[in-house]
Formats: structure tokens, C-alpha cells, sequence
């Protein structure tokens, strides 16, 4: 993925702020900052709750979206104030940012200590969590390692994704965006389940769900209840759902009474 010439992502995007001196400017971008890390937590929340079985496919991309729709406004607005004092940023100060902006986001790891080498986990069910590796020490290049059987799901990456297309390493691109879509593709694939798949996917999780239950692993059980308890609301079960919540609770009481032996 050798691009050379510069397309920028974005759009240029003016806001009609008019600021009387730096004091003001400062204050709008502390405001600007809180908002932006409220957001930051706000996603990690919903992504743990999903992760949980606490929250439905469906609900958690609609919200997924909306809050990342709210942090890329948030960034362009904050990158534009600063427009005026800042100077392209060095390799260094890039990688940073980009470590920092996929930390915020998502559940990683780093490889051999590197923060440029990173190793990042995308759960879209409670039984399959996709393992994605990205190196960008340089950047403007990065290199992707993604697991033989993605693209048998989502196509090629290279194709199927507009942010990786379009990438040219502007400064104002960031890895953090081919993630987010990459994770949304997976994500809608797994909404687009047919009735019989779901079907034998809510058995196997049930299944999976009493195994845990009887081993003990209430915590994880738990889990797997919920995610059961989804795949019926999405079937229309409701019946079937209401039961899976109904062990799901059972499974939390019993955690916490195991807790206060």
C-alpha cells in the first residue's frame, strides 16, 4: 500500500467561530477536549456492553454510529482552531496520535512494547472475536495483518473499504477510521444473518451457556445468556428471549453471592 500524492478524507470544513483573543480560544478547546473524551468513554461503554450480551447488535451500531458520527465533528473542529498555530506534525507526534486515538477506541495490545505495532481485538459476538495487526512506523504506510478468513466474510479489504482506498497519509487521515469501518462491515454482516442462521447460532450459544453454568463459570455464562437473549429478540422470540434474560440474572446472582463467601 505505496500511495505517494495527498487526498484528504474530509472535506474542508469551516465553522463560524470568531475568537477575540487566545484566552477564548483555549477555553473552546478545553470545552471541545471534555466533549471529545466524554465521547471517547461514552464508545467504550456501549462496546463493553455489547461485548457483555448487555446490549443488542442492532441498538449498539445505531449508537456506535452516532457517537462516531459526533467525535469526527468534534476532531475537525478542534483541528481547525489549531490550524492556524500548528505545523504538520513530525513521524513521532504521528504515531502517538495514532496509538492514542486507537487506545481510545478500541481493546488493544501492543507487540513487543512497540506503540507503533499494535494488535487489536474486534468481538462481534460472544463467540467470535477477530484479531487485526497494524504496524505504522511510518505513518503514511501502514501495514495491515488481518486473519485469512476476513476476507471470505467482508470481501477484500482493499476494496471493500473506502478509508483504506482512499488513504494517502494525510495528516488529517487516521488509522483509527479504517478500523472503525472495518468493525462496522463485520458488524453488518453479522446483522445480516438469515432466520436459520440465527436459529443454529442461538443453539450453539445456549448450549455453550449451560456448559458454563454447570461448570461454574457463571460470569461467562452470563454472557452467553444475554447474547442468546438478542439473537431471540432479533428472530422475534420473545418468549425464549425473556427466559435467556431471566437466566442471565440468575447467573449475576449467583457471581455475587459467590463474591461474598
Amino acid at each position: 500500500m505505496n500511495n505517494a500524492s495527498v487526498r484528504h478524507l474530509y472535506g474542508f470544513i469551516t465553522y463560524p467561530i470568531v475568537m477575540e483573543n487566545s484566552e477564548d480560544k483555549w477555553d473552546i478547546l478545553s470545552k471541545l477536549d471534555r466533549e471529545l473524551n466524554d465521547s471517547w468513554n461514552e464508545l467504550k461503554r456501549i462496546r463493553e456492553a455489547y461485548q457483555q450480551g448487555e446490549l443488542g447488535l442492532e441498538r449498539y451500531t445505531r449508537e456506535k454510529k452516532e457517537i462516531e458520527t459526533r467525535i469526527n465533528e468534534l476532531s475537525q473542529r478542534i483541528q481547525y482552531i489549531c490550524k492556524a498555530r500548528d505545523q504538520l506534525p513530525t513521524t513521532e507526534e504521528r504515531i502517538i496520535k495514532e496509538a492514542e486515538l486507537l487506545m481510545n477506541e478500541f481493546q488493544v495490545e501492543l507487540i513487543n512494547e512497540s506503540i507503533y505495532h499494535i494488535r487489536i481485538y474486534l468481538t462481534v459476538s460472544v463467540r467470535h472475536t477477530w484479531v487485526i495487526e497494524v504496524n505504522f512506523s511510518d505513518p503514511k504506510v501502514p501495514l495491515f495483518k488481518i486473519p485469512t478468513e476476513l476476507p471470505l466474510v467482508i470481501g477484500d479489504p482493499y476494496k471493500e473499504l473506502k478509508t483504506l482506498k482512499n488513504w494517502r497519509g494525510a495528516s488529517n487521515q487516521h488509522l483509527v477510521s479504517i478500523i472503525r469501518e472495518l468493525e462496522q462491515k463485520i458488524l453488518n454482516q453479522e446483522l445480516a444473518k438469515s432466520l436459520p442462521e440465527l436459529e443454529l447460532e442461538r443453539g450453539r450459544v445456549m448450549s455453550q451457556a449451560k456448559e458454563l453454568e454447570e461448570d461454574g463459570e457463571y460470569s461467562r455464562a452470563m454472557v452467553f445468556y444475554n447474547y442468546a437473549a438478542d439473537i431471540s429478540e432479533r428472530i422475534g422470540n420473545e418468549a425464549i428471549a425473556i427466559m435467556c434474560r431471566l437466566k442471565a440474572k440468575k447467573m449475576l446472582s449467583m457471581v455475587r453471592e459467590k463474591k461474598s463467601r
